[in-house]
């Protein structure tokens, strides 16, 4: 019994660290400008608008990579095909508002 508690103990203690990580929600990249050597300059992008939908990219052959939720404006989208790279945010229609159709905006990375 005594043996049962020690491992149960032993266990729970290597457990709470990994839980705490599993937990994290903050942004764990290194911030712009702070003095760290995994800190990245901040450079300035251009973002080229793109007059073609979601749906219509899609059509076209590209191809979702990834996806992310963009809090209150919908559903952020990465795009590839050959090597060319977009985003597009994906809003769904609102009740509250008047807009009753999704509506996408893109933009070229390269």
């Amino acid at each position: 019994m005594k043996k049962r508690s020690l491992i149960l103990t032993a266990v729970t203690l290597l457990l709470l660290p990994a839980s705490g990580f599993a937990q994290s929600t903050g942004d764990w990249l290194p911030q712009s400008g702070v003095k760290s050597p995994y800190s990245p300059l901040a450079v300035p992008t251009t973002l080229k608008p793109v007059q073609d939908s979601l749906a219509s990219l899609l059509s076209k052959g590209y191809r979702i990579t990834t996806t992310a939720d963009y809090g209150a404006s919908g559903a952020l989208f990465t795009l590839t095909r050959q090597k060319q790279s977009v985003l597009c945010v994906l809003t769904a229609p609102t009740p509250e508002t008047d807009q009753n159709v999704s509506t996408s905006r893109c933009w070229s990375l390269n």
